[in-house]
């Protein structure tokens, strides 16, 4: 079953059902639960079904969430408590949900009575306002009634500057008066209605909303959902800018693989003018050769890393491996005005031991990073460092514009960024590759100060004796 209609089941199973209705851990954490199951049960993400069982109940809990195996349904009865409303005799239904093998408990309940009805005002009221949605209920007479508090999340508008205040001081957050016509033609024409918009925040990001509105002809009202689907739908445009992405690369291995072709010729007609030139001419055509070797060097390099790799674990040598990134991504650099500047900072060659092919990959995302973030006529450095008797730093060091503690923070998730066009794939892969290695990466910044990313990597082997001594006379 496609996953959009495995998740839409499992919406109407928790939104469309009287009964109260979990999704919980193997650890007896709650995952998810409906309406119901937060109201009589007082149940919402995060809490352990200990609290509503009665004392004496918990091996028998224990026993019975360890039955409930994929494709098998299993029921039982507990004395469950919430708040002093005693449960003694509940119909408990167990399932899994196969694709993540979480267990989604129904339980069997009556109804309160109606010395609960405040509690249960009170407990929906609660529910309304910590919803994770944006909410608007609206008057016919077009005026706003109540509003959550994740409108301040959505819109940063505060709840009691719109409440009595009309529908139209949506469209000062974006919503167009199209889209309120749509609105109306749906309500008109089916009781509901929805339509997707994108709005841009105070802090100019970008977030894309879709809005289900419907009628309640019971009450009386407008009430209007508001789902940011942004990560949803970023997802899907890197998805398409990776396939993009992929395509670009074959077309590009596929022209450096003619161009290689090209200089071989070009390559074979140098060496026979080395046997008919003159002195002078000769130091010219070692020229041609000498930018001949070049060319087909960095030709090798990108046919070697648009090939997927499925290659062993080897050793090789960290600073010939960054000699040949620094060759690749010199003439991106020179386009944009910036020098790199490698500092070797060993007194000997250090090995290490991993996929070549993705440590590339990785010094290249880094070099991206840093060329990205630079202003021409700047400096990038990318240096490597002893750090201890098994280890070594490979730094990247731009003059950029830097980050903020709260981009530090994200730096590493998946899909982060914050460049329009970029993946937030990057990093993460960095970071990924290091690890295999049993190495790691960090990252210093400062805002108008530029940012460091420092892979440290274990040495296979050991750092030079005479680099160690060396350290040793410095501290004494």
């Amino acid at each position: 079953m496609p996953q959009n209609s495995i998740m839409e089941t499992i919406d109407f199973l928790f939104d469309e059902t009287e009964d109260a209705v979990v999704m919980v851990n193997r650890k007896n954490e709650c995952l998810r639960s409906n309406p119901e199951a937060v109201s009589l049960l007082g149940l919402t993400p995060g809490s352990m079904m200990d609290q509503v069982l009665q004392n004496g109940q918990l091996d028998g809990w224990s026993t019975f969430i360890e039955q409930v195996n994929p494709g098998k349904k299993v029921t039982s009865r507990f004395a469950l408590e919430n708040e002093g409303h005693i449960y003694p005799d509940i119909e408990v239904i167990g399932t899994v949900f196969r694709h993540s093998n979480e267990v989604i408990l129904r339980f069997k309940m009556e109804k309160p009575k109606t010395s609960d009805v405040k509690k249960d005002a009170r407990a929906y009221h609660s529910i309304f306002h910590h919803e994770v949605n944006c909410y608007f209920v609206v008057g016919t007479d077009g005026l706003i009634q109540d509003v959550n508090e994740r409108v301040e999340y959505f819109f940063g508008l505060k709840p009691d500057e719109l409440i009595g205040c009309s529908y139209k001081e949506l469209l000062k957050v974006g919503i167009t008066e199209n889209e309120v016509g749509i609105v109306q033609s749906g309500i008109e024409n089916n009781g509901k209605a929805e339509f997707k918009y994108r709005f841009v925040s105070a802090d100019e990001e970008e977030r894309f909303y879709h809005v289900f509105v419907y009628f309640d002809f019971k009450e009386e009202l407008y009430v209007a959902l508001i789902r940011d689907d942004t990560e949803k739908v970023i997802l899907k445009q890197q998805m398409e800018h990776s396939g993009s992405l992929s395509a670009v690369g074959q077309l590009a291995a596929s022209i450096a693989h003619e161009l290689k072709n090209a200089m071989t010729s070009v390559r074979g007609f140098t060496e026979l003018l080395k046997l008919t030139t003159d002195q002078d001419s000769a130091r010219y055509v070692d020229v041609i050769d000498s930018e001949m070797s070049r060319m087909e060097s960095l030709m090798g390099e990108f046919l070697s890393l648009s090939k997927p790799s499925n290659q062993e674990d080897e050793v090789f040598e960290l600073s010939d491996c960054l000699a040949d990134v620094v060759m690749v991504m010199e003439p991106q650099a020179l386009t944009r005005k910036i020098s790199i500047f490698m500092d070797v900072q060993l007194d000997a060659d250090v090995t290490v031991k991993g996929k070549k092919h993705r440590m590339k990959q990785a010094f290249i995302n880094l070099f991206k990073n840093a060329l990205e973030a630079s202003e021409p006529h700047t400096t990038l450095i990318t240096s490597i460092e002893p750090y201890d008797q098994d280890h070594v730093v490979v730094a990247f060091s731009d003059e950029g514009s830097g980050m903020t503690d709260q981009q530090i923070k994200q730096v590493f998730l998946p899909f982060f960024t914050t460049k329009k066009e970029g993946t937030g794939l990057g990093l993460p892969f960095v970071l990924e590759t290091a690890e295999s290695m049993g190495g790691h990466l960090f990252v210093k910044s400062e805002p108008g100060k530029g940012t460091r990313f420092e892979l440290l990597l274990p040495i296979h082997g050991k750092l030079a004796v005479e680099q160690k001594d060396h350290n040793a006379l410095l501290v004494q």
